[in-house]
């Protein structure tokens, strides 16, 4: 019958384990000490959007009507000015975030935009048109960060 023979044990397994084992906790040691004491990031002010009547949109508060349901302000918020076709303006409707559109896009039933310039777009509804610029640049507003 034969005997099972087991190898002698090698000698430095047992260090190398306990010094790996050392090393990883040292590690998340080291990490959720980083986590824990880490300070809290300061939250960035953001400045508020104008309301519509600095950005010029008071004008526009039922100017386009049909069967007497407004549209509701619409804000010109941006243009991007290309070629005769590949204008874009970024128009707020309702108080919504900025959309772009491009020309002969439409804004709400029965509106169009019809014209992109520097400065203004023309919309239209049942052949009558209007023009909408943009507001004056607003100085973005320096907001002192609070010291702890």
């Amino acid at each position: 019958m034969a005997t099972l023979r087991f190898h002698q044990p090698i000698a430095w397994l047992p260090q190398l384990t306990q010094g790996l084992s050392l090393l990883l906790v040292g590690g998340l040691i080291g990490l959720w000490s980083m986590r824990l004491l880490a300070p809290t990031p300061l939250p960035v002010p953001v400045a508020p959007l104008p309301n519509s009547p600095e950005s010029g949109s008071a004008p526009w508060r039922g100017l386009f009507s049909e069967n007497g349901m407004t549209t509701g302000p619409i804000v010109l918020r941006g243009v991007i000015v290309g070629s005769a076709q590949d204008s874009v303006a970024v128009l707020s409707v309702n108080g919504t975030l900025g959309r772009a559109y491009r020309i002969g896009s439409e804004i709400a039933p029965g509106l169009r935009l019809v014209e992109v310039n520097a400065r203004s777009v023309t919309l239209e509804r049942n052949g009558v048109r209007n023009t909408l610029t943009l507001a004056p640049r607003i100085p973005p507003k320096i907001v002192p960060i609070p010291s702890h």
